[in-house]
């Protein structure tokens, strides 16, 4: 299951992180950039996840992997790297395909024989809580990348020739 989980995320972050994102924040910025990839990152899971035409689903599922692609989105943009979100979006999708789950491959390490509601409100929390708290940690946890040096440390640089 691990590594149908690193396929499945080497591939999304290629495309939605290391494609997309990267080419729309070359080419609009990165704010837009980010809430487009995040957007077609919500989008791309109606299809991975069979919903597609369930209005319900669709919606509670384009919120969850939409925050969630929004925030890998934004680490992206912070760090100029990939491996932040690949890591974060490995992490996840591990916790939930085999330790929670009994998708996609077989049923996973914690899942119980039965089903209770509170199961479903757990879905529920973790398809949009755990986003959100990510996407808080990551907002005000990474700092931007500073690529350009600084006025002071132009000055204070020695020229070497």
């Amino acid at each position: 299951m691990f590594w149908w989980d690193f396929n499945s995320v080497l591939t999304e972050e290629l495309l939605f992180r290391g494609a997309l994102l990267f080419i729309l924040i070359e080419r609009i910025g990165p704010r837009k950039g980010i809430m487009i990839s995040a957007v077609a990152f919500g989008i791309y899971h109606w299809f991975s996840f069979g919903i597609f035409g369930n209005i319900f689903p669709m919606f509670f599922v384009f919120i969850g992997t939409g925050l969630m692609g929004y925030a890998w989105a934004l680490a992206f943009s912070k760090t100029k790297s990939i491996f932040l979100p690949m890591g974060l979006h490995l992490g996840w999708n591990f916790t939930f395909n085999t330790i929670f789950s009994k998708d996609p491959l077989q049923k996973g390490l914690l899942v119980s024989e039965g089903r209770i509601i509170i199961s479903d409100w757990f879905s529920l929390i973790g398809l949009w809580g755990v986003p959100v708290i990510l996407l808080v940690i990551i907002k005000f946890s990474i700092q931007k990348e500073n690529t350009e040096l600084t006025v002071k440390e132009v000055k204070t640089t020695p020229n070497i020739v």
